[in-house]
């Protein structure tokens, strides 16, 4: 083997890294998508604190070990992380169906049903 293969070797492994990594955009994309749904959250759990949509219990409104805090806000902040993460888990699932996972190159084929080769055992 020559100078040029372990280039070329070299390159190709170059290459590959560069088509996995995800383009920086993306990562911006996402922190402004989780500082929005933190916002709608926030502003969300006011409302249904407000409204008194179901019973929330006076612990929860003016809990004893935060006193510091004004009225409402622990139960805002949790209403708001677990809005947050409600809408995580939507926002995973809708884009799971619409791109779902590729296999990549080191990845085996998926098992077909009814494949005489594999399953017999005997």
């Amino acid at each position: 083997m020559g100078r040029g293969s372990m280039w070329s070797d070299r390159k190709f492994y170059e290459e590959r890294e560069k088509a996995k990594r995800m383009n920086p955009v993306w990562r911006g994309v996402g922190c402004i998508l989780l500082v929005i749904m933190g916002a709608i959250g926030y502003f969300f759990s006011g409302w249904f604190i407000k409204a008194d949509i179901i019973y929330i219990p006076a612990q929860v409104i003016r809990p004893s070990f935060a006193k510091f805090l004004p009225d409402g806000m622990f139960a805002q902040i949790i209403i708001s992380i677990l809005f947050m993460m409600l809408c995580y888990t939507i926002l995973s699932i809708i884009w799971a169906v619409l791109f779902p996972k590729k296999p990549g190159e080191t990845d085996s084929p998926p098992i077909r049903k009814g494949d005489p080769k594999i399953g017999s055992g005997f």
